[in-house]
């Protein structure tokens, strides 16, 4: 199991500290570049933007080849990128990087959840998937209090960092087994032993006597509810990313700016306080996952989310910036307990094994599509309508995301692999799935 959440963790750490290390040097790269608003977004857009192309190729890659060599791929890819940014290469060459570090994100963060969901305890599964959006937020803590604690650093060291986590997660999933589960659908031989190692014996049922597992990816999905799976998941991740993360992750100090915080350290203070809360919150979440469900925390994590971005609407209006910092702070912890780190959790739960790969990658691509779209638009939007105006815009999608919630979202707490994939290809309504005799002994 250590080597399990060092995986995990690791995975998380290179998500976080890659997207959010841009936030400190911004404003030093925009000077040193001489970048107008389009150069600006480009350069913090191209991450999310190659994560969506890594994120597309890891259902066919992580399919093929195996969980272990797809995860080796993305740490080594991460690996060149910062590599090169340790160099403090030029504007291209910068673009190239990120974009290397991108591709090895969006790898590792639709491949690490699935890869752990697989060779975790049902009784566990959701704290350790969960451990990914925990580690996530440790990044972006690191990405935000580096700039603070290295106030010396050049840009290059601050975003170069991330090889860090790249090299010590190409060692530990060097170490792991390959996933009992992946071997099984594939056909291979089980060791036995790795099964006992990974403490899997109490879970491990006879695959589900359908067809779908033997069917191909495009016929397996009009199978029960698999289509609904694959709506609920892909909807969960965009409402994830347009509920305003993105924008407070990339743009932080920018916000903390319009709102009234001077430039410099008082607005990389606020940004990494928001950091604190963000891991504060998501380690809570990971807590209490699996004891009070996936559901509960989602339904009340989007209405505290919305009501935490009202108040940051007000301060933008009327020029209270402590309300504002509040406002994001609880928006912070919300998003934390809720939208951060469950659908990560329910797409490594709710996808059969036939189409698993292919679904998980596609919710993540969704994800990334989404999150590029919000890092090149941000500013624009900004200048076009107003903080206030986007941040609202932010609010209406989280009272969407309290509605999906509570109407699609089920409750797969405790439940094996095998049972719930059993009621989705039972065609149980998506709410309902893994509701019936299917809990954890």
């Amino acid at each position: 199991m250590p080597m399990i959440m060092a995986m995990v963790t690791l995975s998380g750490l290179l998500f976080g500290y890659s997207a959010a290390s841009i936030a400190g040097v911004l404003d030093h790269l925009k000077d040193q570049f001489a970048t107008g608003l389009f150069e600006e977004q480009l350069l913090v857009a191209c991450l999310p933007g190659a994560s969506f192309l890594g994120a597309v190729a890891a259902g066919p890659l992580s399919a093929r080849l195996g969980r272990r060599p797809a995860l080796i791929i993305a740490f080594v890819l991460a690996g060149a990128g910062f590599i090169i940014t340790l160099a403090m290469p030029p504007y291209g060459w910068l673009l190239a990087a990120r974009v290397l570090a991108g591709l090895a994100v969006g790898l590792s963060s639709m491949v690490a959840p699935m890869y752990a969901a697989e060779i975790t305890p049902a009784r566990q599964r959701g704290a350790v998937v969960a451990l990914f959006q925990l580690a996530v937020t440790m990044g972006i803590l690191a990405a935000y209090g580096t700039p603070l604690g290295l106030p010396g650093a050049s840009w290059g060291v601050i975003l170069g960092l991330g090889i860090v986590p790249a090299a010590l997660g190409l060692l530990v999933v060097a170490i792991l087994p390959e996933s009992p589960r992946w071997l099984r659908s594939k056909g291979r031989m089980v060791d036995d032993r790795a099964a006992r190692l990974l403490d899997l014996e109490a879970d491990w049922e006879p695959p589900p006597a359908s067809a779908a597992a033997r069917a191909p990816v495009w016929s397996a999905i009009p199978l029960g509810s698999t289509r609904a799976v694959l709506a609920l998941c892909s909807a969960l991740f965009v409402l994830q990313n347009l509920s305003g993360i993105d924008g407070i992750l990339y743009y932080a100090p920018r916000i903390f700016q319009s709102l009234g915080f001077s430039a410099g350290t008082a607005a990389l203070a606020a940004t990494f306080g928001l950091g604190l809360l963000n891991f504060a919150a998501t380690l809570a979440a990971l807590l209490l996952v699996d004891r009070l469900g996936r559901r509960p925390l989602l339904i009340a994590g989007s209405a505290v989310m919305a009501a935490g971005l009202a108040a940051v609407v007000a301060a933008a209006l009327y020029d209270w910036p402590w309300i504002g910092l509040a406002g994001l702070g609880i928006y912070i912890v919300a998003f934390a307990m809720s939208l951060g780190a469950l659908p990560y959790v329910l797409m490594a739960e709710l996808f059969p094994a036939a189409i698993r790969e292919t679904g998980v990658a596609a919710a993540s691509a969704t994800s990334w599509l989404f999150n590029m779209l919000v890092a090149f638009t941000f500013l624009s939007l900004v200048e076009a309508i107003g903080l206030a105006g986007v941040i609202g815009l932010f609010l209406a999608v989280c009272l969407l995301a309290l509605g999906v919630a509570v109407r699609f979202v089920p409750e797969t707490r405790g439940r094996s692999l095998e049972t719930i994939e059993r009621d989705v290809l039972a065609g149980v309504a998506l709410r309902a799935v893994g509701a019936g005799a299917g809990a954890a002994r």
